[in-house]
């Protein structure tokens, strides 16, 4: 046997080789789809495509969280433990995000929650004819489902997730019957339950001047009794300081009460705001899209707390919640009393400052439209 013919045999016999391992590689390549490459499923596509939209900051990122439930006709369950559940028929399986919701069912699925990710062991069944597999925004969940509408703000206590959906109808109304704008729906909107609420804000505003009157004949009484007596005999000095005024130990608590019966109101109108899909692509002044953060410049890098972008609104629903309350601060509070106030007030416009700079412009655009109104009531409104 000559060279050349060794040479030939060890060349076809490398190519056959070859063929085989690249046989076996393409057979593996067809085979491994079925566990590896399928591990990718529609649910993650949607989580992915959900993530691109934006990325909030600061406490505002609770809006970049997704929500697992299993819902039927009685009763809803949060999927928030490694423990497997295997759904039933007539259930659906909800992953929810700010706007949207993808809707599953399919009897069989076994479903559990790992490292915060939502797994399903058979998801194979997904691509079943008989799985049904759906995505709609919050408020056409009641098309698909009646019992599906218990989704709706269920990370509220039942009684504010019952006014945060009035607030979510009232605002349809508006829009619907009123103005088209949803900008203008948001002006309207907090004009109207500043009228409704205004009983409470004078009643308030009303005991607020009362403190303050007592407040200003009280502490010298009181600086004195502190300084001359101690023990019983400065308590009984106190209550008799008190009564000489007409007022309990717990007047300061007056004003509070109005603060309480509005908060429940403030808790479900930002609810309402922060998670209705109808703001989103909505501009208004300079706002270019209400559901996010107005932006008027982006920055390469991002802040603690603040993002990357340069929102207006923020900086100025704080200057008019400085100047509003500086200009009707009780006059007749001792000096003290003023320079406390000031510090408070400062304080506070820097913690609001802080905690509504993410947030979407549709819910600091109320908050600061909110604050002018309490202006224009001080200021015009007898009481």
């Amino acid at each position: 046997m000559n060279t050349s013919t060794v040479k030939n045999k060890k060349i076809n016999s490398g190519l056959t080789l070859n063929k085989k391992f690249l046989s076996l590689v393409t057979s593996l390549f067809f085979i491994l789809p079925l566990n590896l490459f399928a591990s990718h499923t529609i649910i993650d596509d949607f989580i992915e495509q959900e993530q691109k939209s934006y990325t909030f900051y600061g406490m505002a990122s609770y809006y970049n969280n997704f929500s697992y439930y299993i819902i039927n006709n009685k009763k809803i369950l949060q999927i928030d433990t490694p423990n497997e559940v295997k759904m039933q028929a007539s259930e659906w399986l909800a992953i929810v995000s700010r706007f949207d919701v993808m809707l599953i069912q399919k009897s069989g699925l076994l479903v559990k929650i790992k490292n915060d990710k939502l797994i399903i062991d058979n998801h194979d069944m997904l691509s079943h004819k008989d799985a049904v597999v759906k995505i709609v925004t919050k408020d056409k969940l009641t098309t698909i489902a009646p019992e599906l509408d218990q989704l709706r703000y269920y990370h509220l206590w039942a009684p504010l997730a019952w006014l945060s959906k009035i607030v979510e109808s009232t605002l349809v109304l508006i829009q619907t019957y009123l103005v088209s704008n949803w900008g203008m729906v948001i002006v309207v909107f907090a004009i109207l339950l500043k009228l409704l609420l205004l009983p409470i804000g004078i009643m308030t505003t009303n005991f607020q001047r009362k403190v303050g009157q007592v407040q200003s004949s009280l502490t010298p009484k009181l600086a004195e009794i502190k300084v001359n007596y101690d023990g019983e005999e400065a308590h009984n000095r106190l209550m008799a300081a008190h009564k000489e005024l007409g007022v309990s130990t717990f007047y300061t608590l007056k004003p509070i009460l109005g603060s309480f019966i509005q908060i429940p109101i403030l808790i479900a109108t930002f609810n309402a705001l922060g998670e209705m899909s109808q703001f989103d692509g909505e501009s208004f002044l300079w706002i270019a899209n209400l559901a996010y953060p107005d932006a008027v410049m982006h920055l390469s890098f991002s802040v603690l707390m603040f993002g990357n972008s340069i929102n207006l609104l923020p900086f100025l629903m704080t200057i008019i919640t400085i100047y509003s309350t500086i200009v009707f601060q009780n006059k007749h509070a001792p000096e003290a009393e003023v320079k406390r106030q000031k510090r408070n007030l400062y304080f506070m416009a820097f913690a609001f400052f802080v905690l509504f700079y993410p947030f979407p412009a549709v819910m600091v655009l109320y908050w600061a439209l909110a604050n002018i109104l309490q202006f224009i009531q001080q200021k015009y409104v007898e009481i």
